[in-house]
C-alpha cells in the first residue's frame, strides 16, 4: 500500500505580512459568525414562551 506524500505549504514563499493578515481576517469571520450564532439562539430562546 503506497501513501502519498503530503504537500507541506511553504510559508517562506509569501509575504509575512499577507499571511498574517490572511490568518487574521480568517479568525475574525470564524469568531464573528460564532457571535452571530449565539446572539440569534440567545434572542430566539428570551422570545420562546
Amino acid at each position: 500500500m503506497e501513501r502519498t506524500t503530503h504537500v507541506t505549504f511553504d510559508k517562506s514563499a509569501y509575504n509575512p505580512v499577507v499571511f498574517k493578515t490572511y490568518k487574521l481576517v480568517k479568525k475574525l469571520t470564524k469568531y464573528t459568525i460564532y457571535i452571530t450564532m449565539l446572539y440569534f439562539m440567545f434572542e430566539g430562546f428570551m422570545a420562546w414562551k
